[in-house]
């Protein structure tokens, strides 16, 4: 899994970009083939203080792609918001794709009564 970290009109220092980082990296463990993850960080100083911080993440997963938003006080909040919620999305994503249509179970159910005779 290949994460790329930038800074939009901020210096990112190395005590940020390892904390994104090992953030990113824990995303890889709910299952789903993550090819890479993008994330751009942002502080502006000039919003409201509880928006200081902005993290936007680009996930890259075979088939579709997740992007999330997050915002905080400062960088490190907006690195954790946006870490929960890539989590939910993958998650979510993960359950959507391994469900069947009701079309489908019954076509299975059909299947397997005419084998049985």
């Amino acid at each position: 899994m290949q994460i790329d970290i930038h800074g939009h009109e901020t210096e990112l220092t190395n005590e940020v970009r390892n904390y994104a980082k090992s953030k990113m990296e824990k995303l890889g463990g709910y299952g789903a083939k993550i090819m890479s993850i993008d994330i751009t960080l942002e502080e502006d100083h000039n919003k409201k203080e509880s928006k200081a911080g902005q993290a936007r993440v680009l996930i890259k997963i075979a088939g579709k792609d997740i992007s999330v938003k997050g915002e905080g006080k400062h960088i490190f909040a907006a690195i954790d918001e946006v870490e929960r919620k890539a989590k939910r999305e993958i998650i979510e994503s993960k359950e959507r794709s391994g469900k069947k249509s009701k079309l489908a179970k019954s076509k299975e159910i059909v299947r397997k009564l005419f084998r049985q005779e």
